[in-house]
């Protein structure tokens, strides 16, 4: 069973979010990790949400067929008004994204 986080907005029901045709629908990260940690099921979680339970083995990493190895590639964009640039905290959120997303992985399939 596919353990999926939704809300109720209805953008997010437009969006495609689950890959199995088997899936629980949760509305918190909390409830999706205890699920996970009770054995209920499979998802995507971030890696600093889970990362203890990797290392002691409490968790696994799945590889699932289909999906990459290190996780859902979302793009992502900074947009601002070039008459009035990022200040130093804008530039820094915008250097540490990108940081982010070039040197590690932020989510794991955990069972």
């Amino acid at each position: 069973m596919q353990l999926v986080l939704t809300d109720r907005a209805q953008l997010s029901a437009q969006r495609p979010s689950a890959s199995s045709p088997l899936t629980w629908h949760l509305a918190d990260l909390s409830t999706k990790h205890a699920l996970l940690f009770s054995g209920l099921g499979w998802g995507e979680m971030p890696l600093h949400k889970v990362d203890k339970d990797l290392a002691e083995g409490r968790l696994v990493e799945l590889a699932v067929q289909g999906l990459p190895l290190d996780g859902a590639q979302l793009p992502m964009c900074a947009i601002y008004r070039s008459a009035a640039p990022p200040g130093p905290a804008g530039r820094w959120m915008i250097d540490r994204l990108k940081q982010c997303a070039s040197t590690r992985r932020n989510n794991v399939l955990t069972a």
